[in-house]
């Protein structure tokens, strides 16, 4: 199992952690990703791991934003366990099979996620790691180290670059996914509303630019 030979295990009915066991800090640049619709397709609530479809050209970007200095971190919420929709043993199934369709060279550096449903109607602890709150950006950023004017995330939902934005990250990039494609216009409203800066994305390449 890669999980088991690569990553350290924390989790909870709360959330989840995985981190490389090789995760000496070389870095002080981060890039946090969003899951479904940035790293894997999104299928909305994806119950196996035969649903899993890398987007286009994820494994070579990873492995370019490496290249770049980049350390990787998902972050995802995944309130499909605390809906019962999927087991955390078929969460881990379905992360299993994102790792397996990648390099090593590629592998996030740290994979974390929150089961919190919307408004935390189950009660469960540490309900900011639930986007668009904080949580799951700032245990990163206080894990790592890193400098977060050199970090950057990726979303395709809304709630995605507000949490980078609530977190101080700099560069709030947005992406269209094909499940999500109307966010565009809600994630547009609500930056030039609060007149902040972020990135449109035609492609995940473009982060670099």
């Amino acid at each position: 199992m890669i999980l088991d030979r690569y990553y350290k295990q924390e989790s909870s009915n709360s959330v989840s952690k995985f981190i490389l066991k090789d995760n000496k800090i070389r870095s002080k640049k981060g890039l946090f990703l969003d899951r479904d619709g940035v790293l894997i397709e999104d299928v909305h609530h994806i119950k196996s791991p035969k649903q899993v479809k890398l987007t286009k050209d994820i494994g070579k970007f990873l492995k370019e934003a490496k290249t770049k200095g980049y350390e990787i971190i998902v972050v995802t919420n995944q309130s499909s366990v605390s809906r019962s929709i999927i087991t955390f043993e078929e969460y881990k199934d379905i992360t299993e099979k994102f790792l397996s369709l990648i390099p090593y060279d590629a592998y996030p550096n740290l994979i974390l996620s929150s089961f919190h449903l919307p408004k935390n109607e189950n009660q469960l602890k540490n309900y900011n790691w639930r986007k668009p709150g904080t949580g799951m950006i700032n245990y990163a950023l206080n894990l790592q180290k890193y400098d977060k004017s050199k970090c950057g995330l990726i979303g395709d939902k809304l709630t995605d670059l507000i949490a980078g934005n609530k977190a101080g990250i700099p560069k709030n990039c947005y992406i269209k996914s094909e499940l999500h494609k109307d966010e565009a216009i809600s994630v547009r409203n609500w930056f030039l509303k609060n007149n902040i800066p972020y990135k449109e994305l035609d492609k995940l390449e473009d982060f670099f630019i």
